[in-house]
C-alpha cells in the first residue's frame, strides 16, 4: 500500500503541494487528475524521492526515507512522463528493469530473462527487441519504457501520463494491460492521466488535484455524481458508453 499523509512541497515560498492525504491499495487503480501545473507529476516525484517534501509517504507502512533506491525499485516501478532513448538495443533497455533483482555486475538469470520476455510480450515490443532504442518512434519508445517498468515486477506502478505519443488503439491496449495486471496480480497503480474519459473507464478511485490541493478523492462513481468534470474542467457529457458518459 502507498499512503500519502499531509504531503506538502514548496519552491521559493511558492506552495506546489498542500496537505495531500490519500492511499493507493492493492488491486485498485487510482487516476491522478488535474489541470496543468496542479502538482500531479510533483507528487509522483515525491514518491521517487526526487524532491524534499514535508509530511509522510509510506510504502507498506515503511517511510520511503527508510528505503534505499534498490528497495524502492523492488516495491514501486516508476515511469516518468519524459524519458530519453539511450543508444542501446530495446531488449537491453527492457532488461534494465531487472537491475533491482540482480547482484551488481551479474548477468541475467533465467528468471530475469523470463520476466523481460513476459514484459515485452505484454506490451507488444518483442518485434522491436533488436532495434536501437534511439531510433524508435515516440509511441514505440513509450511502450518499451512501459515494458521496462513491468519487468521490475514491482507490486506498485507509478505511471506519469503513460499514454503519451500513443495512437487510439495503442492507448486502449495499454490501459487494458494496466487494468489486467492490477486485477489479476493484485498490483496497485497510481496513474497520472490527461484524458478524463480514460480515467473514468480505467480507475477505481480518482484523486483530483487543484492548484496543489486535493480537491477530491473517492470512487469514480462519486466523482461523476458530484459532476466534477463539468464543474472543475468545464466539460460536457456527450453520450453514454457502457453506462459511462463521454466528456468533451
Amino acid at each position: 500500500m502507498l499512503e500519502f499523509s499531509a504531503v506538502s512541497y514548496s519552491i521559493k515560498k511558492k506552495e506546489i503541494l498542500h496537505d495531500i492525504s490519500f492511499s493507493v491499495n492493492p488491486g485498485r487503480i487510482v487516476a491522478l487528475l488535474g489541470k496543468n501545473g496542479s502538482g500531479k507529476t510533483t507528487l509522483l516525484r515525491a514518491v521517487n524521492r526526487e524532491i524534499a517534501y514535508r509530511g509522510s509517504i509510506t510504502l507498506d507502512n515503511t517511510p520511503i526515507e527508510a528505503l534505499g533506491a534498490r528497495e524502492r525499485a523492488l516495491r514501486a516501478a516508476y515511469l516518468p512522463q519524459t524519458l530519453r532513448a539511450p543508444k542501446m538495443m530495446v531488449k537491453d533497455l527492457v532488461a534494465l528493469g531487472r537491475m533491482p533483482h540482480k547482484a551488481p555486475l551479474s548477468r541475467l538469470s533465467d528468471a530475469d530473462r523470463a520476466a523481460v520476455l513476459r514484459a515485452m510480450e505484454a506490451t507488444d515490443t518483442l518485434p522491436l527487441a533488436e532495434c536501437p532504442a534511439d531510433r524508435l518512434s515516440g509511441g514505440e519508445r513509450q511502450r518499451v519504457y512501459l515494458a521496462m517498468a513491468l519487468a521490475q515486477e514491482a507490486p506498485l506502478l507509478l505511471l506519469d501520463e503513460p499514454t503519451t505519443y500513443l495512437d487510439t488503439d495503442a492507448r486502449k491496449g495499454l490501459l487494458s494491460l494496466v487494468s489486467t495486471l492490477v486485477r489479476n496480480e493484485k498490483k496497485a497503480a497510481l496513474c497520472v492521466l490527461h484524458d478524463i474519459n480514460d480515467a473514468i473507464r480505467l480507475a477505481d478511485d480518482i484523486a483530483l488535484l487543484d492548484a496543489g490541493h486535493l480537491a477530491f478523492f473517492g470512487k469514480t462513481d462519486e466523482f461523476l455524481e458530484k459532476r466534477l468534470p463539468q464543474g472543475l474542467f468545464g466539460l460536457s457529457a456527450h453520450k453514454v458508453d457502457n453506462g459511462l458518459p463521454f466528456f468533451y
